[in-house]
């Protein structure tokens, strides 16, 4: 993974380099570099210093940004130092400040001659799929790409210092796996070949594997891409009715852009008009190129209640509502930051995206129904329980306590659905039912289009406002697509 070495420990690193001649003269580092490049795979973005010291400081800063990036140097440099004494030393170093690779050198060589040149020979394999197929081995916590890129060798390089997953597989197999699935023959048989002699030289078995979809069961209604707008809400320390609003652009299978991380706490009235800015006056938003866009709200308990799809925006002199503009979901801030929530999180929704069509609703007919461990037992012991109905809104006070809410989020639970006034049972079982039924991959899209049907049919005297399409909140979670803030070190002064 991307380390972040203290300033000290880095400047340690950057003199043990330093003291090996071929990185003392600036003729002699270029080549190194050109070296180092050509054995990454890629360039490097390296800034250059006019003095030796500070320019090799930036090269080695930069090689800590991309996976195996510090080692490959050190391989680089050691043809020309091979058995000196500050070559011993600069391994020692290494050694003390990286971990020993997952893949053996043949190994490696022979995986990037695998892949070498194919996003250009097949078309399933551009930046996007890679992103995609990336953020599916490393799950909702992993390190996001360096630099944004879609390279097929950083996500390699990446994922071999990651090691193992929760479950001890390497993400580096399932990827592989992954790539295999769109890579086509023959590049996926080989690809397979090597996957299957890697597993069993690390003693893992390859039933243990998460085998990837074909192709066509990733895809959507739709060929058309996907934005993401993402609002987080977050309680501001100091202030009880105050919040700190972070908000990020994502396309389909990339990590956040940061659109604004706001110093001043807002109180709860100031998200409709946040809401409006960001979708009329931030130029990312506005000149996205894809046409589709998902507004997100990562939101703590206690604003779950909040009629969000009611918010009325103001576009070119037009207001209506944001839940007939976009589709609009609820995710949970609280699970978000509980790492420990994350396993369950992660394996309910490789469940629900490898087999959308086995999910079982588990309605909840009253509050207090069920205890929240008898819940949540319930939840996590039938893998197809994907789903919580609740008809009725659920507490949002912290005296609410372990609910059935909370159980359905700590289970892992990736779509939970609710009427903002309590609602029959029997009667919302069979709304939410049909919802699922036409794809439980769809909901957002589904839910948008049940509102508008609301909204149409009161218009013209078919519905009042007793229709679903008015009170429905839809938490809809995608456990491999999470905004990713990210920090790098500067050079010393």
């Amino acid at each position: 993974m991307v380390r972040s070495l203290g300033v000290e420990d880095q400047l340690r690193l950057v003199k043990a380099f330093y003291r090996l001649d071929c990185m003392r003269d600036r003729q002699d580092r270029d080549h190194c570099i050109r070296l180092l490049e050509k054995k990454l795979g890629y360039p490097l973005p390296v800034l250059r210093h006019p003095r030796d010291l500070y320019d090799v400081w930036h090269l080695v800063d930069t090689c800590l940004a991309y996976p195996g990036a510090v080692r490959r140097l050190a391989e680089v440099v050691e043809v020309f130092h091979q058995g000196s004494v500050p070559m011993q030393e600069l391994n020692e170093l290494i050694g003390e400040f990286f971990p020993e690779p997952l893949l053996l050198a043949e190994e490696r060589e022979r995986l990037h001659t695998l892949t070498a040149g194919l996003s250009e020979r097949i078309t399933g394999v551009d930046s996007a799929a890679v992103h995609a197929l990336y953020r599916r081995a490393v799950g909702p916590v992993g390190p996001a790409l360096p630099g944004g890129s879609g390279h097929v060798r950083q996500a390699l390089d990446q994922l071999e210092d990651l090691t193992t997953d929760q479950n001890g597989i390497p993400p580096l197999l399932s990827f592989v796996e992954e790539l295999a699935a769109v890579a086509g023959e023959p590049a996926a048989r080989r690809l397979r070949a090597w996957a299957a002699k890697v597993a069993e030289r690390l003693g893992v078995d390859r039933q243990d594997v998460p085998r990837a979809l074909p192709p066509a069961a990733r895809r959507g209604r739709s060929e058309r891409s996907r934005a993401y707008l993402v609002i987080k809400f977050q309680l501001d320390a100091l202030r009880a009715d105050r919040y700190r609003p972070t908000a990020w652009l994502q396309h389909e299978g990339e990590p956040g852009a940061m659109l604004r991380c706001d110093e001043d706490p807002l109180p709860l009235t100031g998200l409709p008009r946040l809401v409006e800015e960001l979708l009329t006056e931030d130029h990312q938003v506005v000149n996205r190129a894809a046409v589709d866009l998902t507004v997100e709200f990562f939101l703590p308990r206690r604003l779950l209640h909040y009629p969000l799809d009611e918010i009325r925006i103001t576009i070119g002199g037009l207001e209506r509502r944001l839940g007939i503009e976009h589709p609009v979901v609820v995710r949970s801030l609280d699970r978000l930051e509980h790492r420990a929530l994350h396993h369950n999180w992660r394996r309910k929704w490789t469940r629900l995206v490898g087999d959308p069509a086995d999910v079982a609703v588990c309605l909840v007919s009253r509050p207090g129904e069920v205890t929240g461990e008898a819940f949540y037992n319930r939840l996590l012991s039938d893998d197809s329980a994907l789903c919580v109905a609740l008809s009725f809104p659920p507490r949002s006070d912290a005296a609410a306590g372990a609910d059935e809410m909370w159980a359905g989020v700590q289970a892992g639970t990736p779509i939970v659905a609710w009427p903002r006034s309590p609602r029959d049972p029997a009667r919302f079982a069979a709304e939410i039912q049909e919802l699922v039924d036409q794809g439980a991959m769809y909901l957002p899209e589904t839910v948008l289009a049940l509102r508008r049907s609301a909204l149409r049919e009161q218009t013209t005297g078919a519905a009042d406002d007793d229709h679903l399409g008015f009170h429905l909140t839809l938490l809809f979670d995608d456990a491999d697509r999470i905004p990713e803030p990210r920090g790098r070190l500067g050079a010393p002064a």
